[in-house]
């Protein structure tokens, strides 16, 4: 890890880290449902029901499920869905659809319709016999309609609405398709090829969202050159058996593509959330590092001799292994039950509650404002000068709005400016600078800390600084349209400003050296005004959306501007969430006559943005590899020091 024990020191003390006791409403995300579609990692014994050799309704499969009866599951036990389903506290595990003996009970709180050798291509099914991914659509429209039956119009709709829908499909498409069995190769090549498969996902996608799904979670593929099946297929020696890197290195390429393109299908779906879930990273932990989570062996599976047998093979008068918690897979392809209770806790984890990460660690950051900050900023400094070893940045890069803009507005036509007295007052030297403030900001408290500058220049200022500068300006926003009001530089704009300082500092010292300042930079970003000037104050954005609807078209902005930002070379990035925009004295100030107290609605809308904030960075984080995304608390630290005021010394807050 790049990050030294003194910056992990420098930010402790810089940031009030605020461990909060989430309620369980955060920890286990209210979900009325799960659906399931996808192949065998996720069937629950569909294939029990249909006219193919892909079944798992024998032993030795099933061997440890509860009662050691198999019932169509591709392994020793249960699969990820049952273990989810079970931390929402849904059920105990998932039945498949194609059971004849389903109760009302069992249909409303979900099943699985998926079917072991399907694929997001109908040419897989060709092979296998399996319910194609589209033919699964149609089982769940019959689905639908009996759950019309027993709930009625308006719960179904809050049924299927609240739903969590996994789909988990793809292997196979590339397997018998692509790798085992060339026949899409005379059409595609890889990359064509991973294009054609996530075109259908979209299409199956968008045909569950116009039946009422809202909520669904996307698996990449996992690490296939890992299967051992695979690795058989490719290495005679039975001495030299090891991952099949170029068949890895497709899946990392197609699962890139994927979480992008899921981005774009939740744009394209109004009040949908579409996440990508990783597969790939927790699996290939246990082949990597099989010590560390009690496994012994990865390269072949727990049935016969672990390297062919599947379905078929792998019966009743096949030998088994001794302890198959020591595989991390149960037959030649199919993880064991313990490697997938270890994914569904990764996937629990990582996507499924609400948390934020400070540098690894599950903590609220809470950078504070005003005095306080500024106190502790210095207490920083000390820290650090302390210190032979300094913290591995290489520059600070800001964007935002007034609360980061170090002057770039005094460079353009705008009323948002700071560049007369009494802003600057406290400043060195008393001078404006187009900071809106009496003195420093955040950010050039924290280039000093970090010994990098003991103040961050404009942009706009025509001294080029290869220690970083701001984009920042007075008034601007991740909506284009935010920045209209004032005349402000957008955030859009400010990427285009950022394009041109690459560019230029390229010309100055070098290719690979811009390279590095520009991957060891601290990057920050701040704003808030979209909210005051679009959708409270002035009300542009509400003719258009909600409020839920415009925080999640924020993100989405946010996101597009991220990965511009880690496309040119960052890797280093903290982002702010809202303060309690309802605490301002400008909107205590239009919202209530004579008594003063903070806007609870808006407050509100604050904290629900932040919530959303904080879930997105870590899925924003798994989509960009080896990028380091930071959420940064402002909202309680500030509000702590309102509600304590004379805790902390100030007068007027």
């Amino acid at each position: 890890m790049a990050y030294t024990i003194h910056f992990i020191i420098l930010m402790h003390v810089c940031t009030i880290v605020v461990v909060t006791s989430i309620s369980n409403d955060l920890t286990r995300p209210k979900f009325s449902s799960i659906l399931v579609f996808g192949d065998s990692t996720v069937d629950t014994g569909n294939n029990n029901y249909i006219s193919t050799l892909a079944k798992g309704n024998h032993l030795p499969y099933g061997k440890d499920f509860p009662g050691h009866v198999p019932t169509g599951r591709f392994s020793n036990g249960k699969l990820v869905p049952d273990f989810i389903a079970s931390m929402l506290n849904l059920k105990d595990t998932v039945p498949p659809f194609l059971d004849p003996n389903l109760s009302d009970e069992e249909l409303l709180t979900g099943l699985s319709f998926a079917s072991g050798g399907s694929g997001f291509d109908d040419l897989t099914t060709a092979l296998s016999g399996a319910i194609a991914v589209s033919k699964q659509i149609e089982h769940f429209k019959v689905y639908v309609a009996r759950l019309r039956r027993i709930a009625g119009e308006n719960e179904i709709k809050r049924i299927l609405g609240d739903a969590l829908v996994i789909i988990s499909a793809g292997t196979n498409d590339f397997l018998f398709n692509f790798y085992d069995i060339p026949t899409r190769k005379s059409e595609f090549n890889i990359d064509g090829y991973q294009d054609y498969v996530q075109n259908r996902l979209q299409i199956f996608v968008k045909e569950l969202y116009d039946l009422g799904c809202r909520k669904f979670a996307v698996t990449g593929l996992p690490s296939i050159g890992c299967i051992p099946i695979q690795i058989t297929a490719k290495f005679v020696s039975l001495k030299d058996r090891k991952c099949v890197e170029d068949e890895n290195s497709d899946a990392k390429l197609y699962n890139r593509k994927l979480a992008w393109r899921l981005l774009k299908i939740q744009a394209m779906l109004p009040g949908s959330r579409v996440i990508y879930t990783d597969v790939y990273d927790p699996l290939i932990n246990l082949i990597h590092q099989p010590e560390k989570y009690g496994f012994k062996e990865t390269s072949k599976g727990c049935c016969g001799t672990g390297l062919f047998e599947v379905t078929p093979l792998c019966n009743e008068i096949t030998p088994i292994c001794e302890d198959p918690s020591k595989y991390v897979f149960w037959d030649s392809v199919h993880p064991t039950e313990v490697a997938y209770q270890y994914i569904a806790k990764y996937v629990e984890m990582e996507y499924l509650k609400p948390y934020v990460l400070f540098f690894g660690s599950k903590t609220r950051i809470a950078m504070r404002p005003t005095l306080p900050l500024i106190i502790l900023i210095h207490v920083c400094a000390i820290v650090v000068s302390m210190s032979n070893t300094m913290p591995n940045f290489s520059s600070i890069l800001v964007f935002g709005d007034s609360t980061v803009d170090t002057g770039n507005n005094n460079y353009i036509k705008t009323l948002a400016r700071g560049n007369h007295l009494p802003y600057g007052r406290d400043f060195p030297g008393h001078v404006p600078t187009g900071r809106i403030s009496n003195g420093k900001l955040v950010p050039d408290f924290i280039a000093s800390a970090l010994n990098l500058k003991d103040t961050v220049p404009p942009y706009l200022d025509p001294n080029l600084s290869k220690t970083g500068v701001c984009f920042a300006s007075a008034g601007a926003g991740i909506d284009d349209l935010t920045a209209a009001s004032f005349n402000a530089l957008s955030m859009s704009k400010q990427i285009e400003y950022f394009k041109a300082y690459a560019a230029k500092l390229k010309q100055i010292v070098g290719e690979n050296e811009t390279k590095q300042i520009l991957g060891d930079a601290l990057v920050i970003c701040v704003g808030a005004n979209d909210f005051i000037l679009n959708f409270y104050d002035l009300s542009h954005a509400r003719v258009t959306f909600s409020i839920n609807k415009y925080q999640d078209y924020l993100l989405d902005r946010l996101q597009i501007f991220i990965k511009d930002l880690y496309d040119h070379g960052c890797r280093k990035i903290g982002v702010a969430g809202l303060a309690p925009i309802g605490c301002l004295p400008f909107q205590i100030t239009i919202k209530l006559e004579g008594n003063r107290k903070c806007v609870m609605d808006e407050n509100s809308d604050s904290e629900q943005y932040n919530r959303k904030l904080a879930q997105r960075l870590p899925q924003m984080q798994a989509m960009l590899p080896g990028s380091r995304l930071v959420y940064a608390d402002l909202y309680y630290p500030i509000l702590n020091l309102i509600n304590h005021s004379e805790k902390y010394g100030e007068q007027y807050l």
